[in-house]
């Protein structure tokens, strides 16, 4: 992260005022002209009055006076570097601080101030090191000095987060820094900053939240504390936030969070831009419903979500650019990828997803021979600083020869006491040594490939005249850059930002530069376009306009569930939601003579423009006066159930422990089917795990219990029991109806491991073309157009395996013929 320290020159003009006052036996009074100690405070104060009203020419000419009066007060020096700091006068202000620490050995604002001149100070390569080290060094000496000194941490939190991006450690000091100075909000707003990069979210609500509560006009702390909210799985509060944030921010800067054309595919925009006034805002809000992922709350965190990333685009990826750059373009469309290095911040840690999209780019640009490489920067070929020029593929390019040393302007050693800092706090430590392994620039400029005839290790050169993948055999200097893996995006995409011009503001890499002298020049040439990084991005847009996956917190709870429709009442269908919650997945409160669990069970119904969401949702409280049984596949059956007009609606399905906070979701598409015409019909098949004359009062249908088995699978001694209801028969001239009803059970002949996934999924040929194992008939009379069945069917003759049970209804008055079937697993 980069970040200005500007701001610390009037931070520390508050601190340096409790050290202002100067004791009369300690002044320092010149013979000629005499100065009173009066003379001293009154234009101390009015030099400070001047820095804090932005006039820091007219400070710095207050101060510089001062120290001609009074050259020996240690206090005047230091604020002196502070007013020329704030002026990018990096020499004198470096001056400044070292004849105040000269002056007043245990002047610790001296010490932050010198190594803020480090930390600020431009410089580049080795220089940039030192500098990095020597700003350690001077915070770590203000600590040792006076443990309590806020500002000291503070520097050492900023130094590690814009130096190494070490966000975990930058914390840490940030930490001791809000504890010495809880009710600074600058100091606050970078802790929030470095609690983000590090993944902390707990510590902004911690720190920060308590603070903004009471102070809620510091308006660039709001999109923080909602982030902290966002992560502790409380969405009402994030969204507050961030629409205070927006209330209180310009026009134009609040047009980039509300444009929906960051993440809209060109038919939506296309379809946008025709509409005006009213159109365009209901639009808006249709566009934000169909990507709510999760429908079974009335808060929107896709939009939580894209406030978020519009917010880190314009705090981590606009150094030198408006709005951002195109990591920012990238970051708001696809959100955090699943892999992410950068050439001042290495990743080696990659999951085997990640390794395979890098992999399968790198045989694809480089050949087979890629295979044996270790990539640890980008595959994609970048820009390296040797400047090569002639062709790319040209075997005879010379190679660039430049001296390469380090600045002739170090300074010399650094200071002898850095080596009092710990290693890995920045000092030298045990074995350390300034300088590289190797000469950077020692590689040839071939795309030759040979086998080393000793070692047996591929050598691949791939230095394609200034540009080249980095590997980790080939880790030459090159531009800054960034790369970007995205495993579900475009069947996996690795996408490369370069710095081309060292500024900080970074670009898709480019294609590199070459002639098309020959056919193998032409062939890698074309390779390389493929993968082009603005080519890759231009292609998932065109595929997935935008990406979201919603984390849920703490670990996910599975669980199982069974859904079946039923005629309900006034044209709608009463669907019904069967719970399988596993002992083993909730957390249960166990006392001497019972144990309980308590769970909330929701499901949402999404129709397809997510225009209109139903929702259901209770709260469960299952107490069993022996232990529950925690053993594989052992579940509480519970029943939801709810009535939405038939159609097509996309299903989410949720369960939360709440004792343990734990929380499972599995969606799926699902069409509810139309119960109101006047025809024979047949509801859904529900399977059992029982049928009895007594239970709970949930349970019951008609005179008859059925406890539902959502699991859907059966052991071999057990025997299946289906529930189903038959609607409109049809009576004969005695007013009487006549049916028959004929059960099959086929097999799958599929080994059931690993089968039922798919089952749902278009098996059902295969079970038509099967002989049933088990075949039952009969023929019944009645009254009623509509009646309620359920049958037992024993599977001694079944195969174990997938099986289904298909159950066909015939009127025998009429002669018409409905069915329905379903899926289960018999056996193990």
């Amino acid at each position: 992260m980069s970040v200005s320290l500007r701001g610390w020159c009037v931070v520390l003009a508050g601190c340096l005022l409790m050290f202002a006052p100067l004791r009369a036996e300690d002044a320092v009074v010149p013979d000629e002209p005499p100065k009173t100690l009066a003379y001293r405070n009154t234009m101390l104060a009015l030099g400070e009055r001047q820095f804090k009203a932005g006039e820091i020419n007219e400070s710095l000419e207050t101060f510089k006076s001062l120290v001609v009066d009074f050259p020996d007060d240690a206090h005047l020096h230091t604020r002196l570097g502070y007013v020329l700091l704030k002026r990018d006068d990096f020499k004198e202000a470096e001056a400044a601080f070292h004849q105040a620490k000269k002056l007043d050995k245990g002047k610790v604002e001296a010490y932050v101030g010198l190594g803020l001149t480090y930390a600020e100070k431009p410089t580049r390569g080795i220089e940039s090191l030192y500098n990095f080290r020597r700003a350690i060094a001077e915070a770590k000496r203000a600590t040792k000095i006076n443990p309590s000194y806020g500002p000291a941490y503070r520097l050492l939190g900023e130094v590690y987060e814009r130096f190494e991006e070490d966000h975990t450690r930058a914390l840490s000091y940030y930490a001791k820094y809000v504890e010495l100075e809880p009710d600074n909000p600058e100091g606050l707003y970078y802790f929030g900053l470095a609690a983000i990069q590090a993944k902390e979210y707990g510590q902004i609500v911690t720190h920060i939240s308590p603070y903004i509560q009471n102070h809620p006009e510091i308006v660039q702390l709001l999109p923080i504390v909602s982030q902290g909210h966002f992560y502790n799985d409380e969405p009402q509060k994030a969204l507050e936030f961030f629409e205070r944030f927006l209330q209180n921010i310009e026009g134009s800067e609040r047009q980039h969070y509300t444009q929906i054309s960051y993440i809209a595919s060109d038919l939506e925009l296309a379809e946008y831009e025709t509409l005006v006034g009213p159109e365009k805002l209901a639009y808006r809000e249709q566009f934000w419903a169909r990507r709510d992922p999760d429908i079974l709350t009335k808060i929107n965190e896709r939009v939580i979500e894209h406030y978020r990333r519009v917010w880190y685009a314009r705090t981590f990826f606009s150094s030198n650019v408006y709005p951002w750059d195109k990591r920012g373009t990238v970051y708001i469309r696809y959100g955090e990828p699943d892999y992410r290095s950068r050439s001042t911040d290495l990743n080696f840690v990659q999951s085997p997803e990640v390794e395979t999209v890098r992999m399968r780019m790198a045989v694809d640009i480089y050949g087979a021979e890629a295979a044996f490489l270790t990539f640890t920067g980008p595959v994609f070929p970048i820009r390296t600083n040797r400047q090569q020029k002639g062709s790319l593929f040209d075997p005879n390019t010379p190679d660039d020869n430049t001296d390469f040393s380090a600045s002739d302007d170090i300074g010399g050693a650094l200071d002898e006491q850095l080596g009092e800092i710990d290693a890995e706090e920045g000092g030298e430590g045990e074995g350390y040594r300034l300088g590289f392994e190797r000469d950077p620039f020692s590689i040839d400029g071939s795309i030759s490939s040979r086998l080393d005839d000793q070692s047996g290790r591929m050598n691949t050169r791939l230095q394609f005249g200034g540009y080249a993948p980095v590997t980790i055999d080939n880790e030459i200097d090159t531009v800054p850059w960034e790369t970007w893996t995205f495993v579900q995006l475009n069947g996996g995409m690795e996408i490369t930002f370069t710095d081309e011009m060292g500024n900080g503001r970074y670009d898709f890499a480019p294609l590199p530069e070459a002639t098309f002298e020959d056919a193998e020049a032409i062939s890698y040439i074309t390779r390389m376009v493929e993968h082009t990084p603005d080519v890759l991005y231009q292609s998932a847009v065109s595929r997935t306009p935008d990406f979201y996956r919603p984390g849920l917190p703490g670990d996910v709870l599975n669980f199982y569930y069974d859904l079946a429709e039923f005629r309900g009442g006034d044209g709608q269908t009463q669907v019904e939601i069967y719970y399988g919650i596993p002992p083993e997945q909730v957390e249960a409160v166990e006392t001497a003579d019972s144990s309980f669990i308590h769970v909330q069970l929701a499901v949402a119904f999404a129709d397809e423009g997510h225009t209109t969401i139903y929702r259901a949702a209770e709260e469960f409280f299952y107490q069993s006066n022996s232990a529950l049984d925690k053993t594989k596949g052992a579940f509480v059956p519970e029943l939801l159930s709810t009535q939405v007009p038939p159609g097509a609606y996309e299903v989410q399905v949720q369960m939360k422990d709440l004792i343990s906070g734990r929380t499972g979701i599995y969606r799926q598409d699902l069409n509810i089917d139309d119960y109101r015409p006047a025809e024979l019909q047949i509801s859904d098949l529900q399977l059992a795990s029982t049928i009895s004359d007594t239970g709970a009062t949930k349970f019951k249908k008609e005179d008859v219990w059925i406890i539902p088995m959502p699991t859907r699978s059966y052991a071999e001694t057990q025997n299946v029991f289906a529930y189903f209801e038959i609607y409109n028969l049809t009576r004969d001239s005695f007013g009487q109806t006549r049916y028959k009803t004929e059960y099959k059970v086929r097999s799958s002949a599929m080994p059931s491991v690993g089968v039922f996934g798919a089952v749902t999924s278009g098996l059902r040929t295969i079970f038509k073309s099967s002989k049933a194992q088990v075949s039952i008939t009969n023929e019944q009379v009645g009254r009623d157009i509509d009646q309620h069945e359920y049958v037992e069917i024993v599977l001694s003759k079944a195969k174990p395996g997938v099986n289904a049970l298909e159950v066909t209804i015939t009127d025998l008055v009429t002669g018409k013929s409905v069915d329905r079937e379903v899926r289960f697993r018999y056996g193990k």
